[in-house]
């Protein structure tokens, strides 16, 4: 009896993993699944004549959260209806960040309230830091003593903050030292 050999295995033969681009549709709204990684294999496609094969892509977040999020014992079938018609949700934020720790299979609808909040937040904490920095940037160009903004700023001892030019030339005649 002759053993099977399969034979080389190619491209085509072999699965990979590879990242989806995001890309802008011809309506121009951004692709779904942008940014996630994928594992493409090369398969049997039962909705086309023939011996017909297609390209086939899962993600690879939710390969992993079948591994991740549900016990061993519980059989594939069981997992894959439980995962249909839920999301994958990354509890960081980062798409690709594929710990075990950081996935949880979650409800679509409470996955978009989810994932609308972290968006918010993000953009609210976004605005509260640019505030932050216009601040210390006005800060830093204002005169401590005369509250006028100045291009120049000198450090004088006693004073808290920064002075401007006009402000240093008055310290300077009390006998203070100045730090351009």
């Amino acid at each position: 009896m002759t053993e099977y050999v399969l034979g080389p295995a190619t491209w085509r033969t072999l699965p990979r993993v590879d990242t989806k681009p995001s890309t802008i549709n011809r309506h121009g709204s951004r692709d779904s699944g942008g940014g996630y990684e994928r594992v493409r294999s090369y398969e049997h496609d039962p909705t086309r004549a023939g011996d017909s094969k297609s390209d086939v892509y899962a993600s690879h977040h939710r390969l992993l959260a079948v591994v991740a999020c549900y016990p061993d014992e519980m059989p594939v079938g069981e997992i894959l209806a439980h995962m249909a018609g839920r999301d994958v949700h990354h509890e960081s934020g980062v798409e690709w960040d594929n710990r075990p720790d950081n996935l949880t299979v979650t409800e679509h609808g409470s996955h978009s309230q989810i994932t609308q909040a972290e968006m918010r937040a993000w953009a609210a904490d976004s605005k509260r830091e640019v505030q932050r920095q216009r601040r210390i940037a006005d800060a830093l160009k204002r005169c401590a003593r005369c509250d006028e903004e100045a291009d120049v700023l000198a450090a004088v001892d006693g004073h808290d903050g920064n002075v401007c030019l006009s402000c240093s030339k008055a310290v300077a005649d009390d006998g203070q030292t100045i730090h351009l």
